[in-house]
């Protein structure tokens, strides 16, 4: 990942907004239902349901950040590049982008994953709302 946030504003891949406390609490609250669906479907289902639900609750988290911060996020890329700004750490940064990669593979080619991944990115999940619960609960 080289691109930094401000490359996606100025492509229009990311607007300013006012900050929005309503939807930073519905999209965390979403990303919080979306984790336990997708831990209920582990074992339960294909691992590529479990993978998509997980990474879309990481996304729902990290755009409640954004919310928060005044932005609306076209670009899920743009989303998980602005945790950088909030402090999280690189690898964690490029694990969420690798399921990123994963998921569109999924969806627009017809790709599929293994349990392993699955299982990751329900940890990952885990750690991701964590975080974002510690930079907004706060907040909100």
């Amino acid at each position: 990942m080289v691109k930094d946030f401000e490359f996606f504003l100025k492509k229009g891949d990311v607007k300013s907004q006012s900050p929005d406390k309503n939807l930073t609490y519905s999209a965390f609250k979403d990303s919080l239902e979306r984790i336990e669906f997708a831990k209920q479907l582990l074992h339960k289902a294909k691992p590529k349901y479990v993978l998509e639900n997980a990474y879309e609750a990481m996304r729902e988290a990290a755009d409640s950040i954004l919310y928060l911060r005044g932005f609306k996020s076209f670009s899920h890329e743009a989303s998980i590049v602005y945790l950088t700004k909030e402090g999280f750490n690189e690898k964690d940064i490029l694990e969420f982008d690798r399921f990123r990669r994963i998921r569109n593979s999924i969806k627009y080619y017809g790709k599929d994953c293994d349990l392993s991944d699955a299982e990751q990115a329900i940890k990952l999940a885990d750690v991701i709302i964590a975080k974002v619960k510690g930079k907004i609960e706060f907040e909100v």
